[in-house]
């Protein structure tokens, strides 16, 4: 897509008048692919967001199905869709709402355990996105998307939240100076991590998760429009004193899935160091 029609020019202008946006990040959003792993109360939210914003192609991976108890906060689905895919049930609602839009819903689950076989499926689908976007509940998951990303060097923007505490950073793998200096979420939480951090352990209120969701849609939509200069940057949430604080990240030089890419950072930046 290279230009607007009048009806997309109507229906995006308020996006349009940011001047740092306008008509050609507009058309970025447009032509943009994006993943969103986890269709839970994270991820329902910033697909909800990002079609509404203009993404047309949408790649959904998660392998549950729609629970009562998912109701509260996952808007998205209604006592309709109990017991059904949430891949499915979500690729039909925004199709229903968005006219035009792709959507690839991918029922599979992300593990350690049946990481590879999986990751066959989906890696090849994952390479071709610009954005990917981790809104699972679970830190084996995290890890196997963090990989992969690291691997193949692309985009990752990470969402969390857990009782009153949540957590959102965006990563590029693409940019050698971010890595160098930011490392990745193994660096953050390494694996053998003892994390019981999530909704079913803790609670969560409905609104909390919509706040880390919206800033999971914020710092992707940005970085598609080329206006984002928050990478490597850990943002903290407390929804129970509506606070929020950040702090650089650094790279654990250690980090067995970072570390072989031989990243080097320098004085006057950072450079793949070759072997």
């Amino acid at each position: 897509m290279s230009s607007l029609t009048d009806k997309e020019y109507l229906q995006y202008s308020r996006t349009m008048l940011l001047n740092d946006i306008g008509e050609a990040g507009q058309i970025a959003i447009m032509n943009s692919r994006v993943a969103i792993i986890g269709m839970g109360g994270l991820g329902q939210l910033v697909a909800q967001y990002l079609a509404a914003a203009g993404v047309k192609h949408l790649l959904l991976i998660d392998n549950d199905v729609v629970d009562i108890s998912n109701l509260p906060r996952q808007l998205l689905y209604s006592p309709a869709d109990i017991g059904l895919s949430k891949v499915a049930v979500a690729k039909r609602a925004l199709s229903r709402s968005h006219h035009g839009i792709d959507i690839d819903a991918v029922n599979i689950q992300l593990t350690a355990e049946n990481s590879r076989t999986n990751q066959n499926q989906v890696t090849d689908k994952l390479v071709e996105t610009d954005v990917v976007f981790d809104c699972t509940d679970n830190l084996t998951s995290r890890h196997v998307i963090n990989q992969i990303c690291v691997q193949h060097q692309l985009l990752l923007v990470s969402g969390a939240i857990s009782g009153y505490q949540g957590h959102v950073f965006c990563l590029n793998f693409a940019d050698h100076t971010t890595v160098a200096l930011s490392g990745c979420y193994h660096c953050l939480y390494p694996s053998e991590t003892h994390v019981e951090q999530n909704c079913a352990q803790q609670g969560v209120l409905g609104p909390a998760v919509g706040v880390i969701a919206s800033m999971q849609a914020l710092l992707g939509l940005q970085h598609i429009c080329s206006t984002l200069s928050q990478y490597g940057v850990w943002h903290c949430f407390n929804a129970k004193e509506f606070s929020w604080q950040q702090a650089q990240m650094r790279r654990d030089h250690q980090c067995h899935v970072c570390q072989p890419l031989h990243i080097s950072a320098q004085s006057e930046g950072a450079v793949y160091v070759t072997k």
